[in-house]
């Protein structure tokens, strides 16, 4: 469920199995976390699905250049901006 919301909001986010990774695991115990799914953004750690916190927290979302397919991190809650894309040098506005 999380994935999913990540994406469907344009939420750049990398996923680590801590099944699978030891270093993921070893941090989450370090923090004293035992829960799954745990969300580090920042400094901040929400442990468990809280979609309000979770976009209380991030302030960006991904956007992609229309001529080039780059994707790029805008921020949120500041209105039309210009954007130029650093792959092409396409600009568009954008509202966030």
């Amino acid at each position: 469920m999380g994935k999913e919301f990540l994406s469907q909001h344009n939420i750049y986010f990398i996923e680590r199995d801590i099944n699978k990774d030891t270093e993921a695991r070893m941090e989450l115990q370090k923090r004293g976390i035992s829960g799954v799914p745990t969300f580090l953004i920042g400094d901040e750690v929400v442990v468990g699905f809280d979609r309000a916190k979770l976009l209380q927290l991030i302030d960006h979302r991904l956007i992609q250049c229309e001529q080039c397919s780059q994707k790029m991190r805008v921020p949120v809650n500041k209105g039309r901006i210009k954007v130029t894309c650093p792959k092409c040098a396409h600009e568009l506005t954008v509202t966030t």
